[in-house]
């Protein structure tokens, strides 16, 4: 079975009859490797979004809230030299999301200590659960040391047209918590206040900390578990 994307898990948790859900369910299982197009409205950081995307993950990484007018700049000038109207409008979307940024302090959702930036192998980018390849993909996963103990956090920037609900963001929490435990649990804790998912659509944030205490449902295992029920 092909790497299955969270998204697609949302996107599988939105379906609203059993016969869609089972149409999508055997699509994910069948589906071949296929050259990637470049689509309009490519929601999962390529190449609709990657300019807001890339910026943001800038902002975190250097600590520099500048970058931002930068970007914006660099895209109005863009946007003013295109007649491509499809061009114009992802311009003007990803530029939407940067303004909106400016008023979203970063900071927050980082912690107070230095950091150090981490890598997850390319290997170990996909979790198998229930058997299905399930792919993490956090552009900024770094360490940092509080108290005489080392913990391990990380950034998902997620670009959406039209975003996620908060439940659907649990999802990419969940998931991406599980990653950081996977990967880093023998070196560092992981915390739960700095494994952060981030609608970068909506500029609405969920932490694995928020997951915990405010009881949100865990559909990863229950949204495979349908899954599989219906490709049997």
């Amino acid at each position: 079975m092909q790497k299955i994307k969270v998204k697609e898990l949302v996107e599988f948790h939105r379906k609203l009859t059993e016969k869609s859900k089972k149409n999508f369910a055997l699509k994910l299982k069948t589906r071949i490797p296929k050259e990637k197009k470049k689509t309009e409205e490519d929601s999962g950081g390529g190449d609709y979004w990657t300019t807001s995307t890339s910026c943001i993950y800038q902002v975190f990484k250097q600590d520099n809230k500048n970058l931002l007018d930068y970007k914006i700049n660099d895209l109005t000038n863009r946007l003013l030299a295109t007649d491509q109207k499809k061009t114009k409008s992802m311009y003007q979307k990803n530029i939407d999301i940067l303004i909106a940024f400016k008023d979203f302090n970063h900071k927050d959702v980082l912690p107070n200590s230095n950091v150090n930036t981490e890598k997850i192998p390319r290997g170990k980018k996909i979790l198998t659960i229930r058997g299905f390849p399930i792919e993490v993909t956090p552009q900024y996963v770094y360490s940092f040391q509080h108290k005489d103990k080392l913990y391990a956090g990380a950034v998902w920037l997620l670009p959406q047209k039209n975003g996620y609900k908060k439940s659907e963001l649990s999802m990419f929490c969940e998931m991406l918590y599980r990653s950081l435990k996977e990967n880093f649990s023998d070196n560092f804790q992981i915390s739960t206040d700095n494994c952060v998912v981030i609608d970068t659509y909506n500029v609405q944030t969920l932490s694995y900390s928020e997951f915990l205490s405010d009881n949100y449902s865990q559909l990863i295992e229950s949204t495979l578990e349908e899954i599989e029920k219906l490709i049997q």
